[in-house]
């Protein structure tokens, strides 16, 4: 299971890049756009498995030689114990998507570990950004939609991101 440790310190879009994107030019939206933004954050980093802006995370799973991090760009992976007691010897492959550890364990294992793209928006690829303010968009003016589906541009945006299985 997944946990974000704390939430991202920042949006990779502003409120304003968003208001100027939907042509809002009053405040009277600003709570629901920066709902939006938070939203189509949310759905993005799930559809790609990925965490857009640098923050501490955990995961836990049973014991297993190797565990593959459910969320990527991995940045560095902080600790690793079984059954509550740390592991100092294990290897991490950092390159590979998704990022992977290998340990030896015969318990549950937790991972606390840190990704995203970096600390702030300028870190995060252009696509995404561009894909999470069509999602504010559709957001925006299609309110008593429940979409399923992602939008066809933003599922062009984030192809060259998402890990296929096979």
């Amino acid at each position: 299971m997944l946990i974000d440790l704390q939430p991202p310190p920042v949006e990779p879009i502003t409120l304003a890049e968003a208001k100027a994107f939907i042509r809002v030019d009053h405040d009277d939206e600003d709570a629901l756009i920066t709902t939006l933004i938070a939203s189509a954050r949310d759905q993005l980093e799930a559809y790609l498995n990925t965490a857009m802006i640098a923050r501490p995370m955990q995961v836990s799973v049973p014991a297993a030689c190797e565990v593959r991090l459910p969320r990527w760009p991995v940045m560095s992976v902080e600790t690793v114990l079984s059954d509550g007691v740390e592991i100092s010897e294990y290897h991490v492959d950092l390159r590979r998507r998704p990022a992977t550890l290998s340990v030896f364990a015969t318990d549950h294992i937790e991972i606390a570990f840190t990704a995203g793209y970096g600390l702030g928006p300028e870190d995060v690829p252009a696509p995404l950004r561009q894909a999470m303010l069509l999602l504010v968009s559709c957001g925006f003016e299609h309110r008593d939609i429940d979409a399923d589906t992602m939008p066809l541009m933003v599922d062009a945006l984030t192809m060259p991101y998402r890990v296929v299985g096979l």
